[in-house]
């Protein structure tokens, strides 16, 4: 499928993208590039960040920025984000980190999951052992715990989360 019938699958299937971020500089421009190659149903929850982030997001009108000024931690921005999800009609979202070690490229497959199987919390792991992975992520990763929407519908203790989609109920 093109990535322009993606575009619109997004639209169709009331889907969002979440894009997390804390003083991720050096690669949050090219997450939100290559997001954007499939939906422009993105959001960005700016988690604090000190460094240029403002001004890069400045660069995507387009994109939906929520944020506060005082770093809270991921669970939180995911949490943020997933309400501010709801609130703006979507019934579906697909988180995405901004570090770059993530794929815009997969997010198609969540999508053709979400056509065939319906509701779903789907997790995507990602190789945590390799070299490159910073500690605070490979840590960060294997201890969190989210609540999804404006009421907590689902705890969730992963090893190794990467992508996370889920739908609201």
């Amino acid at each position: 499928m093109s990535e322009l019938n993606y575009h619109q699958k997004f639209i169709d299937l009331k889907t969002c993208v979440l894009i997390p971020t804390y003083n991720n500089e050096q690669t949050l421009k090219q997450v939100i590039e290559s997001v954007l190659e499939y939906t422009s149903n993105i959001l960005v929850i700016n988690d604090g960040s000190t460094d240029s982030t403002l001004s890069i997001l400045a660069n995507f009108p387009q994109v939906k920025n929520v944020g506060y000024a005082v770093n809270q931690g991921k669970g939180f921005a995911l949490r943020t984000g997933f309400k501010a999800a709801l609130d703006l009609g979507y019934e579906n979202a697909i988180s995405i980190d901004s570090d770059g070690q993530h794929f815009a490229k997969d997010l198609p497959k969540f999508l053709d999951y979400l056509e065939t199987k319906g509701q779903a919390l789907v997790i995507g792991a990602r190789n945590m052992d390799q070299a490159s992975v910073p500690t605070k992520s490979s840590f960060g990763n294997k201890f969190s715990t989210f609540g999804f929407g404006p009421k907590p519908l689902l705890k969730c203790l992963t090893h190794n989360l990467a992508i996370v989609y889920i739908r609201f109920l």
